[in-house]
């Protein structure tokens, strides 16, 4: 079975400055839980297996594994900025430098940064008039910090991005009906002026949290208004998807990523 990408048609429409995708789980060759195309580095799946799937995957781009740049990813809120001198270390070499943040932005051609994720949203930003790429990782403690609106801060500050020429797109991710959250989040979206009402769904003193909405809600509080929003459940669909809601800690994970051509 070949690999599925799944793309994006507002990010689709520069086929030709860009590539970009969300992955599936098929076409890869783990086994079990976390059959097939498990990506994540970080996962619990045999090494060797993650490594021959990012090659799948980037034989599929028409990339070389090292033009594929990962993080090591925490639900925080740190961005990192990905130059040519992070770029020339080899694989082993990235890795400190590459851990504990969960969103890259980036204007070197060549070069696929990609977030981890099996339910949190996964966001990409490109910005074609300065040539800036993004990709953001965003759980609940990613969203509640608004690592989306950081991330455009960090590309409005180093670029001089203008966020009404930014293009977005939303990834698969964890629908509001199967994520449920405990009533300290509630509290905390809450003291942090989100529109809870509209957020979250309560059903016998049950919490349940429109993570896609959420994220949604703060692109547009940047002026951020070219987006596509992926309608995808990871949890419900799970013949296409990992969950680490569905499937516990030993699950595996996708990858969404964006990259500049030239």
């Amino acid at each position: 079975m070949s690999i599925r990408l799944l793309s994006f048609s507002n990010l689709s429409q520069y086929k030709d400055e860009l590539c970009h995708f969300s992955s599936t789980r098929l076409g890869g060759i783990s086994e079990g839980a976390f059959a097939s195309l498990n990506l994540g580095n970080y996962s619990d799946d045999d090494p060797h297996n993650v490594d021959q799937n990012r090659q799948l995957l980037c034989n599929e781009l028409g990339i070389s594994v090292r033009q594929l740049l990962t993080i090591h990813q925490v639900h925080g809120s740190e961005v990192l900025m990905v130059d040519s001198a992070l770029l020339a270390l080899s694989l082993s070499e990235r890795e400190a430098p590459t851990q504990g943040f969960d969103a890259m932005i980036c204007n070197v051609p060549e070069v696929c940064i990609a977030v981890t994720t099996a339910d949190c949203v996964p966001v990409l930003l490109y910005d074609p008039v300065n040539k800036v790429i993004g990709a953001v990782h965003s759980g609940w403690r990613g969203t509640w910090q608004n690592i989306v609106g950081k991330t455009i801060d960090h590309m409005q500050e180093l670029f001089g991005t203008h966020p009404v020429n930014l293009i977005a797109a939303i990834g698969p991710c964890i629908d509001v009906d199967h994520y449920e959250v405990g009533v300290e989040v509630w509290n905390l979206f809450k003291d942090a002026s989100f529109q809870v009402s509209s957020l979250f769904k309560m059903q016998q003193e049950h919490f349940y949290l429109d993570l896609r909405s959420a994220v949604l809600q703060q692109l547009k509080a940047k002026n951020v208004e070219n987006t596509e929003v992926s309608s995808y459940c990871t949890y419900a669909q799970a013949e296409l998807f990992f969950s680490a809601r569905r499937q516990g800690t030993h699950s595996g994970r996708m990858l969404t990523g964006i990259g500049m051509l030239k």
